[in-house]
């Protein structure tokens, strides 16, 4: 039996949502805005500034002493990234696997799409699940890394020891918010599919009704 449009347009605009779920996880997954905060230093606060920005692999901080700045990049490779091990690896891990869902949900909203016979969209719902699911438990890690440590210090010990001080100046950057843009889109995938679902046994009753009361007609 054919697809109905409406089944139809419903899979195929989930198409266009998994490839920006896509594109929202890869951006999160390369730029370098999970958490951004400025920092002090504790023995001359009003003339020393710091800033510091850091992704999951990466990050960037400058620390400006009052009388000389220094630009420090840093990451996972030299051992000091302000987030513990099971953070940003819990984070990325998880954000890996909603990227393999969004990918397989593409295709498959590709291909039920242009299938002109009726498949069932249960995969399609599956892998936006799944994307959903895995979004939710990489924001779950970092926020608990977040409010346990990261809000109060994201410094080295080498800056500690230098009086400098994070205290309560951490935000969650861009790079966290583009994962729930991610996740909010795979939801959406999943009201689409879920409509689509829906809709197709009511308008697939409306032929078999159709015919049964032409073959009573033709009994008559």
């Amino acid at each position: 039996m054919k697809l109905n449009l409406f089944k139809r347009s419903m899979i195929f605009a989930t198409f266009f949502g998994s490839c920006l779920c896509i594109a929202l996880i890869v951006a999160s997954l390369g730029t370098q805005h999970w958490v951004d905060a400025t920092a002090r230093r504790l023995s001359n606060p009003t003339e020393s500034m710091g800033r510091i920005s850091f992704g999951l692999f990466e990050g960037h901080k400058e620390l400006n002493f009052g009388y000389r700045s220094r630009n420090v990049d840093f990451s996972i490779k030299s051992g000091n990234h302000p987030a513990r091990r099971w953070a940003w690896c819990g984070t990325a891990a998880q954000l890996a696997v909603a990227l393999a869902a969004s990918g397989g949900a593409c295709a498959l909203a590709a291909l039920g799409s242009a299938a002109r016979a009726r498949c069932s969209p249960k995969p399609l719902l599956i892998c936006n699940c799944a994307t959903v699911l895995f979004c939710l438990g990489a924001m779950s890690v970092w926020l608990t890394e977040f409010f346990l440590r990261l809000q109060h210090n994201v410094m080295s010990e080498e800056d500690l020891a230098n009086k400098w001080s994070s205290d309560m100046t951490a935000e969650l950057g861009i790079s966290f918010w583009l994962v729930v843009a991610a996740c909010i889109a795979a939801f959406i995938n999943n009201v689409c599919v879920l409509s689509a679902m829906a809709d197709a046994p009511a308008r697939d009753a409306a032929p078999a009704l159709e015919e049964k009361l032409n073959g009573a007609i033709m009994l008559y």
